[in-house]
């Protein structure tokens, strides 16, 4: 299974979790269940979200008119420990409690791995226990990658895409990713601004991740058309300023970003116990999560004829370091 991709680990996730849990969280019940799923995914999405904002730019210089360049981008999102966990308070849930007696716990999200197994117990006695995080294990660094693309497109104005083609990243299973962008360089508004040893400019842009998984041949539990279905929408606004030389350039930029990202569990499900033995549910759960924050971003750019690289670091909710190679004219 293919993992170098930030939004394939997040189907991944999903789909780890439809294949073991889905027929478990539905014993918990509906309400319970859309409740858990809530919080083991909610950094996920964060994640998804912060890191499909990174990699946008390398410099405050725009590209003259119809120049381009073409090339990948990869990130690195880093997990801090406390994004690995939540507490699940039973006070919250409907006829749950932790079979050693505990009110509260801390329990591991998509990201994370308990320390042995917790299971928690239903009114009527039955057993529940919950998942671990993606492979049993915590996951400290989440990759991302895609194909982007520049071009100046009028005075002081360069369009940007990033796209990956749809690719199976298993049997059934669909990832797909675009974005646009445009930056627009403010050194040109104001004539002594051009005298300045530094280029401004704002940018602004917008990334759309879409997945798709139908387990119901993989599913413990009976039904039909059981499937996952992964959307995330990022946005980005920044302010940019980097240096004027030749070959070597430093680069820095500050924004804001904000995004959700949304995972439904459709289909009918014939549970077998729990509050709903004996019941087909049908589109059970639905996960939304949103975020926004600021970003301070500072790089270094290097350009030795039609070849470009760049490297960066963002200090963000979930810091993101970033590498950009490309070819342009």
């Amino acid at each position: 299974m293919k993992k170098t991709l930030l939004f394939c680990l997040m189907l991944v996730l999903k789909v780890s979790y439809a294949q073991t849990n889905v027929d478990q969280l539905l014993e918990l019940g509906i309400q319970n269940a859309q409740r858990f799923s809530t919080d083991y995914f909610a950094p996920g999405g964060e994640v998804l979200v912060n890191s499909m904002s990174n990699g946008w730019y390398k410099s405050a210089e725009v590209k003259k008119l119809w120049r381009f360049e073409v090339g990948f981008v990869g990130n690195l999102s880093f997990v801090r420990e406390e994004k690995q966990s939540f507490i699940l308070n039973t006070a919250e849930y409907d006829g749950v409690a932790f079979r050693d007696g505990l009110p509260s716990q801390e329990v591991a999200n998509a990201f994370g791995g308990n320390r042995g197994d917790i299971v928690v117990v239903l009114d009527g006695g039955l057993e529940v226990t919950l998942p671990d995080g993606i492979g049993g294990q915590e996951v400290n660094i989440a990759p991302t990658g895609f194909l982007q693309g520049s071009i100046g497109f009028s005075r002081s104005t360069e369009i940007k895409a990033r796209f990956l083609p749809k690719i199976a990243v298993r049997e059934n299973t669909e990832v797909f990713l675009y974005g646009l962008a445009v930056q627009h360089e403010l050194t040109d508004w104001i004539f002594s601004w051009k005298r300045l040893p530094f280029r401004f400019s704002g940018l602004i842009g917008y990334t759309n991740v879409r997945g798709f998984y139908d387990f119901t041949a993989d599913s413990e539990t009976e039904g039909s058309d059981q499937e996952i279905r992964l959307k995330s929408n990022s946005w980005l606004v920044s302010g940019i300023i980097s240096t004027k030389f030749s070959k070597v350039n430093l680069y820095g930029g500050f924004g804001f970003y904000t995004g959700n990202s949304t995972a439904d569990v459709l289909g009918s499900y014939e549970v077998q116990s729990g509050p709903l033995a004996s019941q087909t549910v049908v589109d059970p759960i639905s996960v939304d999560n949103k975020t926004s924050g600021l970003k301070a971003t500072l790089g270094v750019n290097v350009k030795l004829g039609f070849f470009r690289a760049n490297l960066d670091y963002t200090l963000q909710n979930y810091q993101n370091l970033s590498i950009g190679m490309n070819f342009g004219w």
